[in-house]
């Protein structure tokens, strides 16, 4: 993935220090939020400290197919070791270093500067509909946005959009968020997968494609989850939503396989594209991450 330079505002550059240098033996102490039940810890090579996390259930799940762990509800804290600590530390490096996303006051929260500082707004740079190639272009909402009112407003409409109260999430949850887009479990989040997280109407919206291009990117993330289903370590559906969301596949399917797709056509996908993302968005756990710029 593609990643803008870091910002340099000074709200990061007077604090960057504390997070880098902090004192105690943990960067990150576990903080419960709804629907976590288990505490995962790690220890950060770049710091030398430990991070201790908060999972839910189905990252779990996922956690014990993909590294073969067993480990049983029982209250104690999951120590990861072998491939499955090195899984861990790229996500934590991943989620520190390319979007940028720093807890800088050490309150193990994220609250609206932090995140108007994380790097969350995809722009499509190219797409190559002959070789099917994808780049995309991550920033921050400050980097985006013309005034720091104008980022701060986003950042607060992003929190309400994604059911975030008190306008801060523990970095628990943010942190669990990033394993929902990497769909496979190995650490390396592709552009593909950044782009198959958001909500499908979002690609319709998207201002500097044309209705094919929309089309051809549909069908090739449409077609990427199919594959990603089959694999290892996909985090599923719901069994209740997924026949709902097979169903509006299958509307979609039929409305892009035609030959012809006209306005009136493509306005009756954006609407089944907004039915299809209610079904997405009634999962607590698989709030998003990412956004579209349109």
């Amino acid at each position: 993935m593609q990643v803008s330079s870091i910002s340099n505002n000074l709200y990061i550059q007077n604090k960057k220090q504390k997070v880098q240098q902090g004192n105690g033996e943990y960067l990150h102490k576990a903080i419960k939020y709804s629907g976590a039940d288990k505490i995962i810890e790690f220890t950060d090579k770049d710091s030398g400290r430990k991070v201790q996390f908060y999972s839910d259930d189905a990252i779990e799940k996922s956690f014990q197919r993909k590294f073969g762990l067993d480990y049983k509800n029982d209250g104690k804290i999951v120590k990861a070791t072998g491939d499955f600590e090195n899984y861990l530390q790229k996500m934590w490096s991943f989620n520190v270093n390319d979007t940028n996303t720093k807890d800088v006051d050490g309150d193990g929260y994220l609250g609206i500067n932090e995140v108007a500082d994380s790097k969350r707004i995809v722009d499509i740079k190219s797409y190559n509909d002959t070789t099917k190639e994808l780049k995309l272009d991550v920033s921050s909402t400050r980097e985006t946005s013309s005034s720091e009112e104008e980022a701060l407003e986003k950042v607060k409409r992003y929190f309400k959009d994604n059911g975030v109260t008190n306008n801060k999430i523990t970095v628990d949850e943010d942190f669990n968020r990033q394993f929902y887009v990497d769909t496979n479990l190995d650490g390396n989040i592709e552009d593909i997968e950044i782009l198959a997280d958001m909500p499908p109407q979002k690609l319709m919206e998207y201002k500097d494609l044309s209705i094919s291009e929309k089309k051809e990117l549909y069908v090739l993330t449409k077609n990427w989850k199919k594959k990603k289903d089959e694999e290892e370590g996909k985090l599923n559906f719901s069994e209740n939503n997924s026949v709902a969301l097979q169903s509006n596949f299958d509307y979609l399917d039929r409305l892009l396989s035609s030959n012809k797709i006209d306005n009136q056509d493509f306005n009756k996908l954006k609407n089944n594209l907004n039915v299809l993302d209610k079904y997405v968005n009634t999962q607590a756990d698989n709030a998003k991450i990412f956004s579209l710029k349109v």
